[in-house]
Order: C-alpha cells, then structure tokens, then sequence
C-alpha cells in the first residue's frame, strides 16, 4: 500500500534540539498539528495535503525522540518541555499565532502551550486525549474527578510506560520486536492482565500494512525508549520541568471531537471536556477511533476547515 509523504524539514532551536517536521502552505494560516504516543508526523500525513489546500500553512513536527528527532541527552520529553519546543519552532518559523491541533499526549503538549502563551493559540481542535485537571469541577458535575484513574481501570499501560520505561525497554531484543510491541496499539491487545481485548483504533480499521507504517517512527531501541518519556513526564515530572498548566479550564475557542470506538481513553472524555472548555463547539462523535486523524481523516480535515472558516482566505 502507497502512502501520502511530504519532504522532512530540520531546525536546531532551543537546547540545541534538533527537530525533524513537515512544513508545507507557506503563507497561509499557520496549523500546528501535535502528535502522541505511538505516533509520529506520518500520523497527519492524510491531512497536510487537504489543509494546505484549504489555506493552511501546515506544521508537523517529530516531538523528542519521536520519528526523525532525536531524543536530547539529560532532556527528557516533558509536557512542558514539549511546549517549549513547540513555541520556539513557530517563533523560529516568524508565527506569533496559529491554530494548534492534537490529540493523546499531544493534546497535553497543545493544552500547556495555550495556557503558558496567551493569545497564541487562536483556535484549538482536539479529540481522544487529555482533560483539564480540575477534579473539583468534574466532581460537582457528577463525574469521576481523574481520567487517568479511570483509564488505570481499563488499563495498565500508563503505570507501565512510565513506572517501569527502563525494564519494559530491556525486555525488548530487536527492532522487529519492538514494532510488533507499537503495532498493537494500532490494532488492538489486552490492556490489563486477565482482561479483554480492548482497541485503541476502532476494530479493522488500521490494517497490518498501515499500523507497520506508522509504527515504524518509534521502533528503534533509541527512540522507543525516548518516546517513554512522554508518559514519564507526567507520572514522575522532573523537578525542573516547569510549572504544569493543565489544571485549569481551557479557555481558548475550542473544537472537540471523539473517535466513539476507541476503548481506552473512555466515554466519559465528551462529558469532561464540556466542563473543561470554557467556550467549546461539539463535543462531536465520530465512528472511528483513538487515531481519529488518520482513520476518518476527511472529517478531521472539514471539522478545522469549517471550524476556521474565517481565518482563511475567502
């Protein structure tokens, strides 16, 4: 099977980061599209083309460790971190604003940046990733106040990549071994010893020949254990990471849409974030999963073309 590729493009910005994305559009609005785990900018690559043609300069970089960046000595891949890098890139690249996309981790990544820099983020499209963490507000609307207990009730994989990242890493002998360990999250496992098989994308929807491609960005013995640090960085911050911006209501315009198939994150992210967003459009159900981007990405593609309507050239 053929897949979309766009040219990769590199630029050493802060802490002599060497980051790897994708830039094409130049001149229109300015889309920052953030990945999570597993992924990768190949994730977006069925949504770059039909974004630049609607009039989007299109941005989608390889965070620390993923894909085509490598991962920094002594700097591991924080929320905080991230978002650093993010914003020194669109300085970098002359953007004072932009509209900001991501989903999984990368929502985190996009939450920490709205909040640390405002009136960057003129808009805001996200799906299947994280909520505000604001316990007390979820609790008086009569919901669980943490997702991420919620999710360790489905799953161990979050206590796993981040408690234990150097034991799970060891246990891995090849990069085949690997691939076919990130292969699973594209197409399903158990998730919890002596449960059911669960799916992160919805069932059949992301073939062998696709979750090898995407898998791909994060199977080498150096970057899979990199890419750990995402989980890492939220469960055990480093007491330098910074101060962490997620505990508080979104406030920017907000578009939020949830791939209803995938099993993991959970049916309660809608009715989360409608508490968390302050000024919200959806939330949307998609039938799709957790890679919402990819597996219905024409409806990603015409949700931020409408939800941008008027930034865009008429």
């Amino acid at each position: 099977m053929s897949f979309p590729h766009f040219e990769t493009h590199f630029i050493t910005i802060r802490d002599n980061v060497r980051l790897a994305y994708n830039h094409e559009g130049g001149g229109g609005v300015p889309l920052v599209m953030l990945h999570g785990w597993p992924g990768g900018k190949r994730l977006f690559w069925r949504n770059i083309g039909p974004l630049v043609a609607a009039g989007f300069e299109v941005i989608v970089p390889d965070q620390r460790g993923f894909g085509e960046t490598p991962p920094v000595p002594g700097g591991p891949l924080s929320v905080q971190e991230s978002a650093r890098d993010i914003r020194a890139l669109l300085e970098s690249l002359g953007h004072d604003s932009c509209v900001l996309v991501g989903g999984d981790m990368g929502s985190g990544v996009s939450i920490q940046l709205l909040q640390s820099h405002p009136g960057l983020v003129k808009r805001f499209v996200t799906y299947n990733g994280f909520v505000p963490m604001i316990p007390e507000a979820y609790a008086a609307a009569g919901l669980p106040s943490s997702q991420f207990e919620v999710m360790a009730e489905i799953s161990d994989h979050f206590a796993l990549h981040a408690l234990e990242a150097d034991k799970l890493a060891a246990g891995f002998d090849s990069d085949e071994a690997r691939l076919a360990y990130v292969k699973r999250y594209f197409q399903g496992h158990v998730w919890k010893e002596g449960g059911p098989m669960r799916h992160l994308a919805g069932p059949n929807r992301i073939d062998d020949s696709e979750a090898e491609f995407l898998a791909e960005q994060i199977k080498s013995e150096t970057s899979f254990r990199a890419a750990l640090n995402f989980y890492e960085g939220v469960m055990k911050p480093a007491p330098d990471a910074g101060e962490f911006l997620i505990d508080r209501p979104i406030d920017v315009e907000t578009l939020v849409l949830w791939g209803m198939e995938d099993e993991i994150v959970g049916e309660l992210y809608p009715s989360w974030m409608e508490v968390g967003c302050t000024d919200i459009v959806g939330p949307f159900l998609v039938r799709c999963g957790h890679f919402l981007q990819w597996e219905a990405a024409d409806v990603l593609n015409s949700a931020v073309r409408s939800f941008c309507r008027d930034l865009l050239p008429q």
